[in-house]
């Protein structure tokens, strides 16, 4: 999980680069925050050997980046030749939507095994 973590997070470091400086510096900074926070708890999550509460976490981390990325997907901004654009284009959306839902199948995953032990 942690290495699907980083492959987002290296993912972002693109489309968000890419974003105007008030958007970087506003929700780009918040979802990669949330990014970090994400690898933060599947490290602890891991020398902790699945500790429920750290999962619950890590869901709910996961269950707030979904939503700050379908918040980026709607943000509109005008370019610098007055063309509204979206932050995020279809197929980055899609792409990071992907990522996002394969660590949940795996964040998942732990939390069944978590639950039956």
């Amino acid at each position: 999980c942690c290495q699907k973590i980083e492959d987002m997070i290296l993912y972002s470091n693109d489309v968000i680069g890419k974003w105007p400086a008030y958007y970087k510096r506003t929700i780009g900074t918040v979802i990669y925050n949330e990014m970090l926070l994400m690898l933060r708890l599947v490290t602890k999550a891991r020398t902790r050997h699945m500790n429920k509460s750290t999962l619950a976490d890590l869901d709910t981390s996961k269950g707030t980046l979904e939503a700050l990325l379908r918040v980026a997907n709607r943000t509109v901004f005008t370019d610098k030749s007055g063309k509204q654009r979206r932050l995020l284009r279809d197929q980055n959306f899609g792409v990071w939507s992907d990522k996002l839902d394969e660590i949940g199948r795996l964040i998942g995953g732990w939390l069944n095994s978590a639950k039956r032990s």
